[in-house]
């Protein structure tokens, strides 16, 4: 074999050799097998005893990721020597089932509901029957605090109906202002009240607009925020009440004394009714989905000032695509800017990661994702996509990371174990990423960058 022979074979070889490495290594690194690029499993908490429900809230604080279910609201530890493992549960009394939660769990204290299940809309609630007993749980361990009743007009259970909170030093209850047949109670002036949240002791009863009743709370860093029911139906006509005519509005009060500082409509441009689905998203700033109908198809997320002041509102559809409004691993809102995944179709299902200033209501940045993206979180700096392989595929594969002021990709990273889905929440917690199941027996499992 001549030289010159003998050189072309050598360099067809390393041709060779280097495509193999390449895609051997892009094969490693995609399935998260080369260091610097994977996300690996550090460790998975216990799943569920049954398949037959899912989480109706979860938690994490400080040390303790927590998780309700109907049957039961469970702690599960996350120092090093824990790693996941269950380290306490509360289960309901008897045939009792959990049937709400607050949305922040604020001093170590996590609020929650019970009742049981018993007659229908056109009943009063059976003594003893409906979500009516809300309870106080300290996060570190799971031990009772106190409990305390709020009066329920019906036996049903409410979906979402987020009638209680905390924040600070206080926990704030939401009383049904309407009986049975939805007419408006005489005493629903008394329908938002606020308890000592270590004690549960009273502390005070709101100032509520006239003939208005709570519909919504979440308490914020100075105010408490309510959705107002105002107006419909008169008390004294038992048995003709209607809903006809009342619409939703938006209120604050004082966090220490429960007066009302402010009452705005929730829409200055269109009233709107009970056929809306409102939810407070956030208290600092306060920001509202306000969905025109009850799956959540088309509406717009409103902000307000400190003052009641409406802000422009951001709509679920838009040049950047459409929110998925009722999946709150969508949406993430941190300071004045909301972030949200925006999907759109381009021979398949894909999304975007778009940027919004919540004082003007207007885009800052996006980026369109290569893939599909199922939930993300924020912080500051940065914000954190878990993508999916395709639109035929619910796996996620992927996590990338982008840098909150201007979209910039900081980081991409492959797991390398398979991601239980499908997701509630994604939290972050020294370093790692925990992500909360929604049904299937999932709780959380957590993985870190390796």
């Amino acid at each position: 074999m001549s030289g010159r022979t003998l050189a072309k074979a050598l360099t067809a070889t390393v041709v060779t050799l280097a495509v193999i490495g390449s895609v051997t290594a892009w094969i490693l690194s995609y399935n998260g097998y080369l260091p610097g690029d994977a996300m690996v499993r550090a460790w998975s908490a216990e799943k569920d005893r049954a398949t037959d429900g899912h989480a109706n809230g979860t938690w994490v604080v400080g040390d303790v990721a927590v998780r309700s279910r109907f049957d039961a609201v469970t702690g599960f530890g996350l120092d090093d020597g824990q790693n996941g493992k269950k380290v306490w549960e509360y289960v309901p009394p008897g045939r009792t089932q959990i049937c709400g939660s607050a949305r922040h769990a604020d001093a170590s204290v996590l609020l929650v509901a019970y009742g049981e299940e018993g007659g229908d809309t056109s009943e009063a609630a059976p003594r003893g029957k409906g979500c009516a007993t809300v309870l106080a749980l300290d996060v570190k361990d799971g031990r009772e605090l106190w409990t305390a009743q709020r009066k329920v007009a019906t036996g049903r259970f409410g979906q979402g109906s987020q009638f209680l909170d905390a924040g600070g030093d206080i926990a704030v209850v939401a009383h049904d202002h309407r009986d049975a047949l939805q007419a408006r109670t005489k005493d629903d002036h008394t329908s938002l009240r606020a308890l000592d949240l270590r004690t549960g002791k009273p502390r005070w009863t709101a100032d509520m607009p006239d003939e208005c009743g709570t519909h919504k709370v979440s308490v914020g860093e100075e105010q408490v925020f309510a959705v107002l029911e105002c107006g419909g139906g008169d008390p004294d006509d038992v048995g003709f009440g209607s809903t006809d005519g009342a619409e939703l509005m938006m209120a604050a009060f004082d966090r220490g004394t429960g007066a009302l500082n402010w009452n705005v409509p929730m829409d200055a441009r269109r009233p709107l009714d009970l056929s809306a689905t409102v939810t407070i998203e956030s208290t600092d700033p306060l920001v509202l989905t306000v969905g025109r109908s009850s799956n959540l198809d088309t509406g717009t997320y409103f902000s307000f000032g400190k003052d009641g002041r409406p802000r422009p509102g951001i709509e679920f559809d838009g040049d950047y695509g459409t929110i998925a409004a009722a999946d709150a691993a969508q949406t993430a809102i941190v300071g004045e800017r909301m972030y949200a995944l925006a999907g759109f179709w381009q021979k398949g299902q894909r999304h975007r990661l778009v940027a919004f200033d919540l004082t003007t209501g207007e885009e800052v940045w996006k980026v369109t994702l290569d893939d599909p993206a199922a939930a993300l979180s924020a912080r500051v700096d940065r914000i954190t996509v878990l993508g999916e392989w395709s639109t035929q595929s619910s796996s996620i594969t992927d996590l990338f990371e982008y840098d909150a002021g201007n979209g910039e990709e900081l980081d991409e990273r492959h797991f390398r174990d398979d991601v239980p889905g499908p997701l509630s929440a994604v939290y972050e917690h020294d370093g790692r990423i925990i992500v909360a199941g929604w049904g299937g027996g999932h709780t959380f499992t957590a993985f870190e960058r390796w």
